[in-house]
């Protein structure tokens, strides 16, 4: 717990800072677990209590995002073993450890994490408590999972870049066809109505499929360093409007275009200031119109409104609860607050759930909230619990390794990028 004295440190530096402003603080809520096991949410759940929370943005702004939990492990979610059962198999048998987590989507209180490290779908069940792989079988089967996206009526879209595929499983998890030409490379992958989008690093576009049968509808952008046009072109999402969003991990690039294919408008530059970026990875976007972006190199996920206007971050790196490391993926979900609300302050209102992949440390998969303080609280409700943990934001006169000396790509350098990117076979 921060001290009063730290309390009135940060306020020196914070004290203006609304939600539509960058200056946060990262995430940490300490969980103590009286007389029970750390290994399933079981005992978790039943013997909770939690002493420290935190939020962005920081004190004494009014807090926005909480840090709720994590997942590692398929014992996270899964019901505690007998001690028989334990004794006769030993207790660290058949637990499923998320490896690599890259894309991420959530649908019906189950939680989809494409991990590169495995070939298939790690799928965190969290009605039934269950843990499985979905994925296919035979030859020519999943090999890197990348991206996923789960349309409504419960089909879902892996792109898999080394096959060159787009695996399609139906709403009980069985693979039942797949998408793919000579030469592509699906990294990125969203779904809207009856088509797919996909990002392509093959022909540096956005291929818009028919989901029924894969046939390519039409293609947005191109190879090139100018508006409209992609060099390693990596998240995408697609709002309810039909506005598509495509992040470009090489131009450092946030860029929205209209249902027809056209752009709309296009932010961000290769830099450590706010709506920046250096190595931008997947994103999302909410029910409200907020575009999330995970930056690796930042430890963070930056918000966006839909005219592109930076609102602020939440993440940092660190080894305390909730740090990020390396973050890949993103969404967002609003229908299973439900599940998560005994993680949530009592002061607190959730609104909207944010679902972030770390590939490193041991927070592989994070949950936060997005939301606002109940009617007739203050800041001072939840003063006592807030953590005091690194921010994220560097010091005035510090500079930034990440960007130093780091230029933006030039229109020559478009083509030659994509030679010299690791993204996305080592994403």
């Amino acid at each position: 717990m921060m001290s009063r004295t730290n309390q009135r440190r940060v306020a020196s530096k914070a004290h203006a800072l609304p939600f539509g402003v960058m200056g946060v603080v990262s995430v940490f809520v300490a969980i103590v677990l009286i007389g029970g096991c750390t290994s399933t949410p079981t005992d978790r759940d039943s013997d909770l209590e939690i002493l420290e929370y935190s939020f962005w943005p920081q004190f004494p702004a009014e807090p926005r995002v909480q840090f709720l939990t994590s997942y590692r492990y398929s014992s996270d979610i899964e019901t505690k073993k007998s001690a028989l059962e334990d004794l006769l198999y030993g207790e660290d048998s058949g637990v499923l450890a998320i490896n690599k987590p890259y894309g991420i989507e959530v649908f019906k209180g189950k939680i989809y994490v494409c991990d590169i490290r495995n070939p298939g779908v790690v799928v965190l069940d969290l009605v039934k408590q269950q843990t499985r792989i979905m994925t296919t079988r035979g030859l020519g089967g999943m090999a890197q999972p990348t991206d996923i996206a789960v349309a409504p009526d419960g089909m879902k879209y892996v792109a898999d870049a080394v096959r060159g595929v787009v695996f399609v499983f139906d709403p009980k998890e069985r693979h039942v066809k797949s998408f793919g030409h000579k030469g592509f490379k699906p990294v990125g992958i969203a779904v809207h109505q009856g088509n797919i989008y996909v990002c392509d690093f093959a022909t540096q576009s956005v291929l818009v499929m028919d989901r029924n049968d894969g046939s390519i509808v039409r293609t947005i952008g191109g190879p090139g360093a100018e508006d409209g046009l992609f060099i390693r072109p990596l998240g995408i999402d697609v709002d309810d409007a039909g506005y598509v969003y495509v992040s470009d991990v090489i131009k450092c690039r946030l860029q929205r275009f209209d249902s027809n294919g056209e752009l709309v408008s296009a932010v961000g530059q290769i830099s450590d200031t706010a709506g920046s970026f250096v190595r931008p990875k997947h994103l999302a976007v909410d029910t409200n119109g907020i575009v999330y972006v995970a930056d690796a190199a930042f430890d963070n996920v930056q918000m966006f409104n839909e005219q592109g206007q930076v609102l602020m971050f939440f993440g940092s790196g660190g080894t305390h609860l909730g740090a990020m490391n390396l973050p890949a993926g993103v969404c967002t979900n609003d229908d299973d607050i439900e599940l998560f609300q005994k993680y949530v302050h009592p002061d607190f209102k959730v609104d909207q759930l944010v679902f972030v992949t770390n590939q490193f440390g041991p927070n592989k998969v994070s949950v936060y909230g997005v939301g606002e303080l109940r009617e007739g609280k203050t800041v001072d409700d939840i003063a006592s619990m807030i953590s005091d943990i690194p921010s994220g934001v560097k010091d005035e006169g510090e500079t930034n390794p990440l960007t130093n000396d780091l230029p933006a790509p030039g229109p020559d350098e478009a083509t030659d990028s994509v030679e010299r990117s690791d993204e996305p076979s080592s994403p």
